[in-house]
């Protein structure tokens, strides 16, 4: 998983003056923070998708009296940044990368020598897309004559083929189950696509080894750390994405077991998530597993 906050900061301090101001005693005059406004700065709450870069301009100023001596930056109350200072003026322009929390409050405190501090805060809502669930989905291995081994997920539907029909809609067709245990290819119940180009499983015409080429589909696969429990509690596509990760992509998800959790990304760029519930048998054997996936 990716870490909860991703930013990226750079600190200008400005030796301004202000003209003094008379301070009343129950009335402190308080240090005072500011948003750049400019286009493609973030200055109020807002909404942002899973990964978008969000970018922020700080000013604090002193009261004109009490020079500032401290600027933090707080992300959901853990401190991200705790600045010592001894100015007027601060400036902090930095950037963020929409993590995949539901909402972030971003706090940035200024704090005068005086002890005196004033806090604004920026809410981000996560604006995350919707999946398409499928809770039970059940594949049989290359030699099932009886059970689906082909997987189209197109059109917001999980639908499973028989080799024979799958052949006649080679275009769709995302995944697919096979078993293989040989000494050089010690796979065991597996999910490959017709664009991994795994050879000598299927057999006969309507093999994918016969696909055309241009309908030949790649789907990558992820083996996450999430536990079933954490899968079946995913509602968007937050964590659907985080948790793909492209230096550890596979053309196959291999030796599958109960309770694994896989990433995928499908020929579409569409992202999902499976779960395995269940593996029974070899060549004629079954795999059952869930699948959540981007709508």
């Amino acid at each position: 998983m990716k870490k909860l906050f991703a930013f990226c900061g750079m600190v200008l301090l400005t030796g301004l003056f202000f003209t003094s101001c008379t301070k009343e005693e129950d009335e402190p005059v308080l240090p005072t923070i500011n948003f750049n406004t400019a286009s493609g700065y973030v200055f109020e709450n807002t909404t942002a998708a899973y990964g978008d870069t969000l970018t922020f301009g700080v000013t604090a100023n002193g009261n004109g009296t009490d020079n500032l001596v401290k600027f933090q930056l707080l992300a959901n109350g853990q401190q991200l940044v705790d600045s010592t200072i001894n100015t007027q003026a601060f400036v902090f322009n930095f950037y963020i990368t929409k993590s995949i929390a539901d909402v972030e409050e971003w706090s940035f405190i200024a704090t005068d020598i005086a002890g005196n501090s004033f806090t604004k805060t920026i809410t981000i809502t996560g604006a995350f897309g919707q999946l398409d669930s499928y809770v039970t989905i059940l594949l049989g291995a290359q030699d099932n004559a009886t059970t689906e081994s082909f997987l189209s997920l197109s059109n917001n539907m999980a639908t499973r083929y028989l080799q024979a029909q799958a052949f006649e809609h080679q275009a769709d067709i995302d995944m697919y189950c096979f078993y293989e245990n040989t000494p050089e290819h010690q796979n065991e119940m597996a999910l490959g696509s017709p664009g991994a180009n795994i050879t000598g499983i299927f057999t006969g015409a309507t093999s994918p080894d016969n696909y055309n080429v241009a309908t030949k589909n790649l789907t990558w696969f992820v083996k996450t750390t999430l536990t079933p429990a954490q899968f079946d509690a995913v509602q968007n596509d937050a964590i659907v994405v985080d948790s793909y990760d492209e230096n550890f992509d596979f053309k196959k998800a291999k030796l599958l077991a109960a309770g694994d959790v896989y990433s995928f990304r499908l020929q579409n760029g569409k992202y999902g998530l499976l779960k395995v519930i269940a593996v029974d048998g070899t060549e004629t054997g079954t795999l059952t597993m869930a699948i959540k996936v981007q709508k």
